[in-house]
């Protein structure tokens, strides 16, 4: 039954609709590392599907980027970070060389 559920819930966040994320400042509300910066948002769509997120790092850091990733359902990546969108409004960001994480708010 728990392997059921797991599947149904799996299968709903792959084949799901497509989010479409708010763009604009999002914050790290919940991470591993303090010096963690703030992340302007600015999405692009092919047909309703989001294909890519351009992310410019600000705050602490100044100002980084903008830089762009490609995205498959409602995961945005390359080889050294990684973007999970859970909701419109939300999303868990890793830096994949380094081990960094952290969950997103719009602000």
């Amino acid at each position: 039954m728990k392997i059921l559920i797991t599947l149904l819930f799996l299968a709903n966040f792959s084949f799901g609709e497509t989010l479409q994320p708010v763009q604009g400042l999002y914050y790290c509300d919940q991470g591993n590392e303090e010096s963690i910066c703030d992340q302007i948002i600015k999405t692009f769509y092919s047909g309703d599907k989001l294909s890519a997120i351009r992310v410019e790092y600000v705050g602490e850091c100044g100002s980084m980027g903008p830089y762009t990733y490609y995205c498959e359902d409602n995961v945005c990546e390359d080889p050294g970070l990684k973007f999970v969108f859970e909701d419109n409004r939300n999303y868990y960001w890793t830096n994949k060389q380094y081990g960094f994480e952290c969950y997103f708010k719009k602000k």
